[in-house]
């Protein structure tokens, strides 16, 4: 039996002022987390397939060569049960996370491994922490955004779904005037 959904995500002081503390003071922890995570994965992982190196490139990636991906059966995630509860009305809830970016670790949910926006998704995050250059430095920003935003209005969240859509191609090249049939 699966527990209810919690309910959504109020603003008020929480998120303006308590919650960016807690996250503050946490921070170390889930930097040091993080950090663990990542060389496991690192190590463990498999490098990117040549599409997964070319969306790498689209997306913005500098080091494709870096990111390795593991897929697991479920996303972990740090803290403690009640952690998890909170992180679920900002919009983080476990039961949904497809995958997860630790700069050059990628983590899959093993049922969502083969899709390629998921993938384009999580190296657009790979991107992000490049240009931010720390990994502690990325994950504060981007969940103070999350915090002060919510999960899907956050600008680094916004900016890897959008840059994660897949290219549109253009149209066939057409012959003018139109053929017309042969009639023998």
């Amino acid at each position: 039996m699966t527990p209810p959904d919690p309910p959504p995500w109020k603003p008020g002081p929480w998120r303006s002022l308590l919650l960016p503390g807690l996250v503050l003071l946490a921070m170390p922890w889930v930097a040091w987390w993080a950090w663990r995570t990542e060389r496991r994965t690192l190590r463990q992982g498999r490098p990117l397939f040549s599409s997964e190196w070319s969306a790498a490139e689209r997306v913005g990636v500098r080091h494709p060569e870096k990111v390795r991906v593991l897929a697991l059966e479920a996303i972990p995630v740090p803290g403690f049960p009640w952690m998890h509860r909170l992180a679920a009305r900002v919009g983080f809830d476990r039961r949904h996370i497809g995958g997860l970016c630790l700069r050059y670790a990628i983590l899959l949910r093993r049922d969502l491994a083969a899709q390629p926006l998921i993938m384009a998704h999580e190296l657009v995050h790979t991107a992000q922490f490049e240009r931010h250059g720390s990994l502690s430095g990325f994950l504060r920003t981007y969940l103070l955004q999350c915090l002060r935003s919510g999960y899907a209005n956050a600008p680094l969240e916004r900016e890897a779904v959008a840059k994660s859509q897949p290219v549109p191609r253009p149209p066939e090249p057409q012959s003018w005037p139109p053929r017309r049939p042969q009639v023998r």
